[in-house]
């Protein structure tokens, strides 16, 4: 699976990590039944997994309650994001 993965482009370009860097890496962990590693590799795998299923069950059947929930994933989501990706580039730098 390794082979697949997608190179990031702005790392490629810029030399450092995206927000988003290590979101195939941890899944591939999950893929392989390690979890926490995974969640050390990228801390918000949880929440954008979830936010994706959501969001594919919104698609199919768009309600308000399922646009809420939809809604809170993508904000807690993106909390976790910036928030692991600004702790990671403290240390970095």
């Amino acid at each position: 699976m390794e082979h697949y993965m997608l190179p990031c482009l702005f790392k490629k370009y810029f030399g450092i990590d995206c927000i988003g860097c290590g979101f195939q890496r941890a899944l591939n962990l999950i893929l392989h039944g390690e979890f926490t590693q995974a969640f050390q590799m990228f801390p918000a795998i949880y929440t954008s997994l979830l936010f994706f299923l959501f969001g594919a069950i919104y698609f199919i059947f768009p309600t308000s309650k399922n646009s809420k929930i939809v809604l809170f994933f993508a904000i807690s989501n993106a909390i976790i994001m910036i928030a692991s990706y600004v702790y990671k580039m403290k240390f970095l730098f």
